[in-house]
């Protein structure tokens, strides 16, 4: 009796389709070649379109536009150079998407020679009435009238990104020649908060004009905004403490090194208490880390992600007394903490119940030890970065190990670590799946245990050598993404 075959319905491909598509787009490039099903299911769950590639700009973006007509369900196209040389015309593309018929809902252009025209910004807001993100991130000579110009062609935006967009510093330039009219300055701000009411977003990195004038006329005009990012401008506590109290809906926070101000109605012990929202901070309080997660901690705030640089002004009992009123701590980044040992950083585990995840940033005073303690105590830990850590290896270390499930994560990048370190990784982390080995090319031997011990590996960053090559030969079988950053040597394949 012969068995009809069942074929897969259109949805349940659409379905597995989809899953793969999860983590990257072009995943869906092979697929797309087996047959007219599945090709015509690519290209309807396609959202997203890199345009990174100097061939969409060949032929006149012949194979741009090819791509905007076949993905008729983009929602997010990204526009990048190395795409335009300096005479060409960057308005060309961004026109012919605004005429696309597209119904985007974010736009990147990013590293441009030049900003667009601003009635290429017009063209843009009179097609794409849905656009809600605009990312201009590193265009050079992005200026005030640019804002202006973005602000009325698209009043509805959302989320803007103009992050060191002023001058693009490049070789054989002079970094000190920037001016005024190279710069977005806080009048340009000022007139882009009034125009974009609904502002929810604002990265302003690297916009050296922009002082504590941007951040009041953001946090006064735009009363939605739950993010903002103003490293690098030149703000001072004032600004930072007005926008902590007028911004009630703000979630993240992100200033960096700020500026003392001599103003004492406005500090962090007098304003924390109205950041109730806030969940994600970053700011460096040079010389005074005590009194800034201490007003946190007496504010009773719940963060999520803090950033602490340097441990000027830093005491343990700030580091604890912090700790205990932040056990909703999930992300944790830690630089140049020099009074941090492993005994007062297990001290400290017992406060953070909820980590996830954890990078250690020039923390001199750490052993390889500190790998372990953690392992063991924090249950939830899955992510661990200790990129270009000077880790003092202890050569009689005979700590009791336990396996660690949880953790996914691991980034040794630059680390000054060895074999047998690497080795008990290995024991202790059998559920990784993300390693980062860079600058570890002669710990062949440590590296291949791992691999050995942790079967669900599937992403590897490592310096490409003879040697690690020939390593890597004999895991070919398993599906495991591997990224060189650097070739340090010609390899024969």
């Amino acid at each position: 009796m012969k068995h009809r075959r069942k074929e897969l319905s259109e949805d349940c491909w659409e379905l597995i389709l989809n899953r793969l598509a999860i983590d990257d787009f072009n995943s869906l490039q092979s697929p797309s070649l087996v047959c007219k099903q599945f090709l015509s299911i690519t290209d309807r769950i396609r959202l997203k379109l890199e345009a990174s590639d100097r061939l969409f700009y060949r032929n006149n973006c012949d194979a741009l536009f090819r791509s905007l007509q076949r993905f008729r369900n983009l929602k997010e196209i990204e526009l990048r150079d190395p795409i335009f040389g300096d005479k060409a015309d960057v308005n060309y593309p961004i026109r012919r998407i605004a005429s696309s018929g597209l119904d985007l809902q974010s736009l990147s252009l990013t590293c441009l020679r030049k900003p667009p025209f601003l009635k290429t910004f017009m063209k843009l807001g009179s097609t794409m009435k849905n656009l809600k993100i605009l990312r201009c991130c590193l265009l050079e000579c992005l200026r005030n009238h640019h804002l202006v110009a973005i602000a009325d062609a698209l009043p509805w935006l959302e989320e803007l990104d103009i992050q060191f967009s002023c001058y693009y510093w490049s070789p054989g330039r002079d970094s000190n020649s920037r001016s005024a009219k190279y710069m977005v300055t806080d009048a340009g701000i000022e007139a882009l908060s009034r125009k974009l009411r609904g502002l929810r977003k604002i990265d302003m990195t690297g916009q050296v004009g922009c002082s504590d004038r941007s951040l009041i006329a953001l946090s006064s005009n735009c009363v939605l905004l739950n993010e903002i990012r103003c490293c690098s401008c030149k703000v001072t506590e004032h600004g930072i403490c007005f926008v902590l109290r007028h911004s009630r809906n703000l979630i993240c926070f992100k200033a960096g090194r700020y500026y003392s101000s001599p103003d004492v109605s406005f500090t962090f012990e007098n304003s924390m208490i109205y950041a109730t929202s806030l969940r994600d901070l970053e700011l460096d309080p040079h010389g005074n880390q005590d009194r800034l997660i201490c007003s946190i901690a007496a504010a009773g705030i719940q963060l999520e992600k803090i950033i602490l640089y340097n441990d000027s002004g830093l005491s343990l009992h700030g580091l604890s007394t912090f700790f205990c009123a932040c056990p909703s701590l999930t992300h944790l980044m830690l630089c140049s903490i020099d009074i941090l040992t492993d005994n007062s950083t297990r001290d400290l585990c017992r406060y953070l119940p909820n980590l996830v995840s954890i990078k250690f940033d020039q923390c001199s005073n750490l052993t390889t030890a500190i790998f372990f303690i953690l392992a063991k105590e924090c249950p939830v830990l899955s992510e661990i970065e200790m990129p270009h850590i000077n880790l003092q290896v202890e050569d009689n270390f005979d700590m009791d190990l336990e396996r660690n499930y949880q953790i996914r994560s691991l980034d040794l990048s630059c680390a000054r670590v060895n074999n047998e370190f690497l080795k008990k990784i290995g024991v202790v982390c059998p559920n990784l799946q993300t390693l980062n080995v860079t600058g570890l090319y002669t710990l062949t031997e440590g590296i291949e245990e791992i691999l050995k011990c942790c079967s669900q590996i599937k992403h590897l960053t490592v310096d490409r050598t003879r040697e690690i090559v020939i390593l890597l030969e004999q895991f070919k079988t398993r599906s495991i993404k591997i990224e060189h950053l650097l070739e340090l040597e010609e390899v024969n394949d």
